[in-house]
């Protein structure tokens, strides 16, 4: 495993992270009704843990909508006594309870700081080391939000913090107010509309974390061509797998399997485009069981992709006309 620096943090972090959204399980709608993420199990998350630890991963992404805190709780289970051992980065909603039309910034203060409060006490920690924002904030309550991020970093509670967007608009805004450490950034083979965002995050030495590498499931070649209608119908991905765009877009993906060879997966090939970013800090990949870390954690050793498949490879990216995944 190889390490790099997540920007003006200072912070050493593993080239994969552990993405802690498919240990919530499961996720409720707003209608009500529960999507899971099929075939994971508490037991076999914290087993996935322990095991990323051994092969060197360092860093571990949650958040407190995971499953209505169940991914952080799950943190906390896992990580007792070997704390030391982790960088721990979890997310809050910024504007869960609060009207967009009526300003009230004491109640985002009330918020951010209970939310974070929350989080300690379900992960069984003093502090969080990188504390994200989940969505853009309403832009009257950004004042608030960046001054309660740094009290709470004044206090102890949380070492860094920043966002996870792809707007790098909204950042200028939240930057106005405060410092941005870190940014959480969709990009992956089929969606790279976030280039010239990562290579502003470099300059600007914000560290940059990774999701969505994979494309949520889309690169790994397991959905591929006649597997496209595999995935069960109880997985939270199935409703957006059923539209015909992305149907016709993973039957096309067989053509991008000229990547995958001997030494390397296609799993591992997506990583690895991921990772030959220059401005690319971490990839946040998230598993389900020891056998998908296993399989993650390889890429870091990888050559990078060669210029010759990089040609090939992303004109066919470019004609799969998926859905969007990346908000």
């Amino acid at each position: 495993m190889k390490y790099r620096k997540l920007g003006q943090t200072g912070i050493e972090v593993s080239d994969i992270a552990l993405g802690a959204y498919p240990i919530a399980r499961q996720q409720q709608r707003s209608d009500g009704t529960i999507e899971v993420w099929s075939g994971a199990s508490d037991d076999e998350s914290i087993a996935l843990i322990h095991r990323a630890e051994e092969l060197g991963v360092n860093l571990l992404d949650s958040a407190e909508g995971y499953g209505g805190g169940h991914s952080e709780i799950l943190v906390g289970q896992a990580l007792k006594n070997r704390r030391d051992k982790w960088v721990i980065a979890t997310k809050v909603q910024p504007n869960r309870g609060l009207d967009k039309d009526r300003p009230d910034e004491d109640a985002v203060r009330k918020h951010i700081v209970s939310a974070c409060e929350d989080s300690l006490k379900r992960m069984q920690t003093d502090f969080i080391d990188v504390y994200q924002l989940h969505s853009i904030p309403h832009e009257w309550a950004m004042p608030a939000v960046m001054e309660s991020f740094a009290k709470l970093k004044t206090e102890g509670k949380i070492r860094w913090y920043g966002i996870s967007t792809n707007n790098q608009e909204a950042v200028k805004k939240l930057q106005v107010f405060g410092p941005i450490h870190t940014l959480q950034i969709g990009y992956n083979m089929l969606e790279r509309s976030a280039d010239a965002f990562l290579h502003w995050a470099k300059e600007q030495d914000i560290g940059t974390l990774i999701r969505v590498p994979l494309a949520k499931g889309q690169l790994t070649g397991k959905y591929f061509g006649k597997n496209a209608e595999a995935i069960p119908e109880n997985d939270l991905r199935y409703e957006r797998f059923q539209r015909a765009e992305v149907q016709e877009g993973l039957k096309k993906l067989p053509e991008l399997l000229f990547l995958q060879n001997e030494k390397r997966t296609m799993v591992q090939a997506a990583l690895r485009f991921v990772l030959d970013h220059l401005g690319v800090s971490c990839a946040i990949a998230g598993a389900k069981n020891r056998e998908q870390i296993e399989a993650n954690v390889k890429a870091s050793d990888l050559a990078p992709l060669t210029q010759g498949e990089l040609d090939r490879a992303l004109p066919i990216a470019d004609q799969v006309g998926t859905a969007r995944w990346i908000g």
